[in-house]
């Protein structure tokens, strides 16, 4: 194998490959040998890896040749993780764009966003709200990147309630905004199959990401078609703007 990327934390490895995408590997300091634990069989080619956490939940996260993620998590309990020697793959996206490198960042909280004294204001928060830090949401681990083209973005975890309310605000603006050249945002975003060494022999995509570039058009909108896009999903401008809020301050890297 020709490794591209290593990376660390506590006693895992995260090897990536350059032709035959990932490899999740423990150190076992009793026989001092490294274990396979479980790889992506999914040939690709790897161009940048990162690792993307919430609470207790981690995933990796994947760039190829073909400019997509791909977000594989180890599993070893689930079915689709052969016995557990398998990465699962959770998420995919088409990013449209290249990048050689995935750097992992605190997400921060819109509590803390504007604060110039950052250690002191947790300090002082975690006396004030006792439960703030036992949260999931508190302890999320997001990923920058730059691309060759100039661009910065950033890929944040988010909750499960935020999540779902976000993907249908995604497909009514899909559906209600007016796209460049009359483009489709979901066929641009569908994930790009590589055609190389047996590539292409599965066709399901996961999807499963938010694209950011159109949930956050939502705040330039006049405050009349944010009520009737707020209303047609269930919610609140306030609840929207509120989750927007949260998923730019997670997103930013001071």
């Amino acid at each position: 194998m020709q490794v591209q990327e290593i990376k660390l934390f506590k006693t895992f490895f995260l090897l990536s490959d350059a032709y035959d995408s990932l490899h999740f590997l423990v150190w076992r300091e009793s026989d001092k040998s490294l274990t396979l634990l479980a790889k992506d069989y999914e040939p690709c080619q790897v161009f940048a890896t990162g690792m993307i956490s919430r609470g207790g939940a981690m995933a990796f996260v994947c760039h190829d040749d073909r400019q997509n993620l791909s977000f594989l998590q180890y599993a070893p309990t689930d079915a689709a993780a052969r016995g557990g020697n398998k990465l699962v793959c959770r998420a995919d996206y088409h990013l449209g764009t290249q990048t050689t490198t995935l750097n992992s960042h605190w997400a921060q909280s819109s509590l803390l966003f504007n604060s110039c004294t950052m250690t002191s204001s947790l300090a002082a928060l975690k006396q004030q709200d006792t439960l703030f830090g036992r949260l999931e949401d508190d302890n999320r681990f997001a990923v920058n990147y730059g691309s060759t083209d100039g661009s910065f973005g950033s890929i944040v975890p988010l909750s499960e309630p935020t999540y779902w309310r976000l993907t249908a605000l995604q497909s009514v603006m899909s559906n209600a905004l007016e796209s460049n050249c009359a483009l489709s945002h979901r066929a641009w975003r569908l994930y790009r199959r590589s055609t190389r060494r047996a590539g292409c022999r599965t066709n399901d995509r996961k999807k499963g990401v938010i694209d950011g570039d159109i949930v956050m058009k939502f705040v330039d909108l006049p405050l009349p078609e944010q009520e009737d896009l707020a209303s047609s999903i269930g919610s609140t401008v306030g609840l929207v703007m509120d989750n927007l809020l949260e998923l730019g301050c997670a997103a930013s890297v001071v």
